[in-house]
C-alpha cells in the first residue's frame, strides 16, 4: 500500500470559493445580480429589472478584516542570525519580486487564508537566471534566489499527501496570457524532486531541486482537522448569510418602491388598454360602487424583511465571534462581564491565527535557506494579545504598585508594562535602552546612599 494518496478537486469546489471572493469584494453575482433568487411568479423581464437595481450591503469584508488587521497592526519581532543573514535581509525587502516586503506579503496571505480557509505560500525559482552562481554579492544583486507568491485554493487541481499530512505533490493552474479576451492557462506541478510547467500548446519546462519536500507551505485559518489540505472555509456560513441579506434587500426594495409609487384605480371601460405601472392607473368597471383610490402592497412584509435583515447581520457577527462589535439587539442588554468573555473568545481566536502565521513564516524562511544551501536561526513573534489598552488605567495601576516600595527587579517589570502601554511603537533597541537606564539609575542610587549609623543605645563601648 502506498504511503500517500492523491486527490482531485471536485468541479463544484470552484464555485464555493467564488462566493467567498465575491462576498468580500462585492463582485460577481453581487455586482450583476445573479446571486438573486428568481421568484416563482416573477416574469423574466421583472427579474432582469430587479437584478439591475440590486445593491449589496457588504458586511463580509469588515468581518474578515477584523479577524486579520489586529494581527498586523504592528510589525512582529523578527530575529535572525546565521550564515544566510544577508540573504534573508535582502529577501525580506522584496519576497515576491513585486516590491512586497515580508510584512505586507504575510498580511496578504493571512487575508486569503482567513477568507478561503487556507492559502498557500509557493516558493519558486523560475525567475532565477539559468547560470545562477558567482559570489554571494552577485547572487544578491541579481536576485538569483527563490521568490514566493500566494496561491488561492481555487487554483489547485490535484494534490497528494502522506500519512503525516505533508504535501507530496501538487498541481495547479495559473494564467499565462490573455489574448482578445480569451484566457490561456498553464499548469504547474511540484513534487519532492522538482517542478514542471505545462502550457496549453503542449510545451513543457522543468527543473529539479534537492529539498526533499514540496516547496509549498499552507497557512490555515484554524487548526486543521482531517486528512486534507483544502479544509471547509470557516467563513462560508457568513458568506452565505451575506447572500441571503442581498436577496432580502432586493425584496425590500421592491415593496418600498411599490408603496412609494402606488397605482391609482379609476372607473374606466378601457382598463384592458391601460398598461399598469407606477406612473399610470388601473381601470375598473364604472358601474362598480368603488371610489377612485391608490392601491399599494401592505407594509407588514416590509417590516418583517427589515427585522430579518437586522437579525441576519447580527448572526454574521455572531458566527465570526465578533458579536461584541454590534450595539443592537440582545447584545446591547449584555453586561460588561458578558462582553468581556465574548472578546476573550475573539482574542483567543486571533492569537491562534497569529500562531499559524508565525509557523508559516518560520517554515518559509527555513525553506528559503535550504534552497540556497545555507542556514539561519530565524524566529518571528506575532502578538498574542489583542485587547484595547486603557493607557490612563495602566499608568494608575503602575503608580499604585510603585507606591508599595518594591524591589528594583519588580520595578523593572512595572516599567515594561508602562512602556508597552504608553509607547507601543518604539523599537526593540530603544526599549532595551530604557530598561538599561532604569537599571543604571537603580544601581547608582544603591551605591550612593550613606550607610545608616548605629541607633542610640547601641554605641560601641
Amino acid at each position: 500500500m502506498s504511503d500517500y494518496e492523491f486527490n482531485s478537486i471536485p468541479a463544484g469546489a470552484i464555485g464555493r470559493y467564488s462566493l467567498l471572493k465575491d462576498a468580500y469584494y462585492g463582485t460577481g453575482g453581487f455586482a450583476n445580480g445573479l446571486y438573486l433568487d428568481k421568484h416563482e411568479r416573477e416574469s423574466k423581464e421583472a427579474y432582469t429589472e430587479r437584478c439591475h437595481g440590486a445593491y449589496y450591503l457588504n458586511y463580509f469584508a469588515p468581518i474578515v478584516n477584523a479577524l486579520v488587521d489586529p494581527i498586523f497592526k504592528r510589525r512582529p519581532l523578527r530575529d535572525f542570525k546565521g550564515p544566510a543573514e544577508d540573504f534573508i535581509t535582502e529577501f525580506s525587502k522584496d519576497v515576491d519580486r513585486a516590491g512586497s516586503d515580508i510584512h505586507s506579503f504575510m498580511k496578504q496571505v493571512a487575508l486569503h487564508a482567513k477568507m478561503y480557509g487556507v492559502a498557500f505560500i509557493v516558493m519558486d525559482s523560475r525567475r532565477m537566471s539559468e547560470d545562477a552562481g558567482g559570489t554571494r554579492q552577485d547572487m544578491m544583486q541579481n536576485k538569483d534566489y527563490p521568490y514566493v507568491y500566494c496561491l488561492d485554493p481555487e487554483y489547485v487541481d490535484s494534490f497528494g499527501i502522506d500519512n503525516t499530512g505533508a504535501i507530496t505533490y501538487i498541481r495547479f493552474h495559473e494564467i499565462s496570457s490573455i489574448e482578445d479576451g480569451a484566457v490561456k492557462y498553464r499548469y504547474v506541478e511540484f513534487d519532492r524532486e522538482g517542478w514542471r510547467v505545462l502550457d496549453e500548446s503542449g510545451g513543457a519546462t522543468s527543473g529539479t531541486y534537492t529539498l526533499g519536500r514540496v516547496p509549498v507551505i499552507p497557512l490555515y485559518s484554524r487548526l486543521l482537522e482531517g486528512k486534507t489540505i483544502l479544509p471547509a472555509p470557516e467563513l462560508m456560513p457568513v458568506a452565505m448569510t451575506a447572500r441571503a441579506i442581498y436577496n432580502h434587500c432586493s425584496w425590500l426594495s421592491e415593496i418600498l418602491k411599490n408603496e412609494t409609487f402606488p397605482i391609482l384605480t379609476i372607473p374606466s371601460m378601457d382598463q384592458k388598454d391601460i398598461v399598469v405601472g407606477t406612473n399610470n392607473a388601473m381601470g375598473y368597471d364604472p358601474m362598480a360602487s368603488h371610489e377612485p383610490a391608490f392601491i399599494a402592497p401592505p407594509s407588514d412584509p416590509a417590516n418583517v424583511l427589515q427585522s430579518q435583515i437586522q437579525s441576519l447581520v447580527q448572526e454574521m457577527y455572531r458566527m465570526a465571534s465578533l458579536s461584541f462589535m454590534t450595539g443592537t439587539g440582545d447584545n446591547s442588554n449584555k453586561s460588561g462581564l458578558a462582553r468581556q468573555w465574548e472578546f476573550e473568545r475573539t482574542n483567543q481566536q486571533l492569537a491562534n491565527f497569529a500562531s499559524q502565521c508565525a509557523k508559516a513564516e518560520n517554515e518559509m524562511m527555513q525553506l528559503f535557506c535550504q534552497w540556497i544551501g545555507s542556514s539561519i536561526d530565524y524566529h518571528v513573534s506575532y502578538p498574542d494579545d489583542f485587547g484595547v489598552v486603557d493607557v490612563a488605567d495602566e499608568l494608575t495601576q503602575a503608580q499604585a504598585v510603585l507606591d508599595l516600595g518594591l524591589t528594583n527587579g519588580l520595578k523593572e517589570e512595572v516599567l515594561k508594562k508602562v512602556i508597552a502601554a504608553y509607547c507601543p511603537n518604539i523599537t526593540d533597541e530603544r526599549f532595551d535602552e530604557l530598561l538599561d537606564e532604569v537599571k543604571a539609575e537603580g544601581n547608582d542610587k544603591i551605591y550612593s546612599e550613606e550607610p545608616e549609623g548605629p541607633s542610640e543605645g547601641n554605641e560601641p563601648v
